[in-house]
C-alpha cells in the first residue's frame, strides 16, 4: 500500500472532476498514492468575493470553521494528504483552506478567478496566465481518459459529440438543420455511418429535431441524452475514424483530441467564446490537433489525415514533471 494520500475536491461537475482525476492518474507511476474524493458544495455563491478577500488578504481566517461556513462537504479523511487537487472556481477557496490547514502542497487546474497565485503550489492551464510564475502550461488539459480497444466491425464510422447553447455559443434551428443535412451528405460521400451522442446541455427539443431530420440509414447508433442517457463517449471515440464535436464545450473538444484521430470542431453562426476558451481553441488549431469548421460549411468540408498532427504530447508526463518534486 502507498504511504501517500491525495485529496481530490469535487464540486460535482464532471468536467472539473475528470481534470482532477487526470492529474492524480498522471502522478501514479512516479508517486503511487491513494486518491480520496471529497465532495464539496458551495453554500453561498454571493459570498465568493468575500472568500477571495479572506484567501488573499486574511489568511489567518482560513481554517475548519471557515471551510464549513462556506461549504457543505464530506467528512475529511483521517489520513492527511500529501497533495490536494481540484478544478473549477468554486473549489478554489476550499483547496487553499485545506492546504493551509494541513500544511501540504496543493494544485489547481484552471484560471485563478481573482485568487492570488501564491495560494497554489502549481497552477495548470492550457493558455499562459499573466504574471503567474507557478503556472505550468500544458498542451492539453488534464483528462480522465483511457484508451478503449476498437472491436467494431469493418463498416467505417464517424463520431459526433453534440452539446448545445452555452459558453458564448448559441445554436439556431438553421444550425441544426444544416448539421443534419451535412451529416447525410458526408455519410453518402464517404460511405460511412454516424455514432452520435448528445449531452446534458443539448435539450429534448433539439434532440427531437435532429432525430426527425436524420435518416436512419446514415445513423449506426444514436444516444439521445434527455430520454436515454448513456456513458458512450469513450466507446464512440474508439470506434470513430474521424471525431466531430460542437465547439461549445472545451471538455468535449479535449476528449476528441485525446482520441488521437482527426478532430473537427463545429461552430454555429452565433458564437462569442470568452478569451480563455478562444485562446485554447486557437492553440489547438495552430498545433493541428483540430480543424475548426462552421456548421454552414460542413457539407463541403473534406477531412484529410495530413491536415492534422502526426504525434500527440504526453500530458501525463508534463503534469508529473511539473508537480512531483514539489510534493512533500
Amino acid at each position: 500500500m502507498s504511504d501517500k494520500t491525495v485529496w481530490i475536491l469535487s464540486d460535482g461537475l464532471a468536467g472539473h472532476y475528470n481534470q482532477s482525476i487526470g492529474i492524480s492518474n498522471a502522478l501514479q507511476s512516479r508517486m503511487p498514492h491513494e486518491a480520496v474524493i471529497i465532495n464539496i458544495r458551495l453554500k453561498y455563491k454571493f459570498l465568493r468575493s468575500l472568500m477571495r478577500l479572506i484567501a488573499n488578504h486574511l489568511p489567518f481566517l482560513l481554517g475548519y470553521r471557515s471551510l464549513s461556513f462556506f461549504y457543505q462537504h464530506d467528512a475529511l479523511p483521517e489520513t492527511p494528504p500529501s497533495l490536494i487537487i481540484s478544478a473549477g472556481g468554486n473549489t478554489l477557496f476550499a483547496n487553499i483552506a485545506l492546504s493551509k490547514i494541513t500544511g501540504q502542497t496543493n494544485t489547481f487546474s484552471g484560471t485563478l478567478k481573482g485568487y492570488h497565485s501564491q495560494n497554489i503550489t502549481t497552477v495548470f492551464t492550457v493558455t499562459p496566465l499573466k504574471r503567474v510564475s507557478n503556472n505550468t502550461v500544458l498542451d492539453l488539459p488534464p483528462a480522465n481518459i483511457e484508451t478503449v480497444q476498437n472491436n467494431t466491425p469493418i463498416q467505417p464510422f464517424y463520431t459526433l459529440l453534440i452539446g448545445g447553447d452555452g459558453a458564448g455559443y448559441i445554436y439556431s434551428d438553421e444550425d441544426w438543420v444544416q448539421l443534419a443535412r451535412a451529416m447525410s451528405t458526408i455519410a453518402q460521400r464517404d460511405n460511412i455511418t454516424w455514432k452520435v451522442t448528445t449531452s446534458r446541455r443539448t435539450g429534448e427539443t433539439v434532440e427531437r429535431k435532429l432525430e426527425s431530420l436524420l435518416s436512419q440509414d446514415c445513423i449506426a447508433e444514436a444516444v439521445w441524452f434527455s430520454s436515454n442517457p448513456q456513458k458512450v463517449v469513450k466507446r464512440f471515440l474508439a470506434e470513430g475514424q474521424v471525431i466531430f464535436c460542437t465547439e461549445d464545450s472545451l471538455t468535449m473538444v479535449s476528449e476528441a483530441i485525446y482520441a488521437h484521430k482527426p478532430a473537427v470542431t463545429l461552430q454555429p453562426k452565433v458564437m462569442n467564446p470568452d478569451s480563455n476558451d478562444a485562446q485554447a481553441l486557437d492553440k489547438y488549431q495552430t498545433k493541428k490537433y483540430i480543424m475548426r469548421c462552421a456548421i454552414s460549411e460542413l457539407h463541403s468540408t473534406s477531412v484529410e489525415a495530413d491536415l492534422f498532427c502526426k504525434t500527440y504530447p504526453d500530458i501525463a508526463d508534463q503534469i508529473a514533471s511539473a508537480l512531483v518534486s514539489k510534493i512533500k
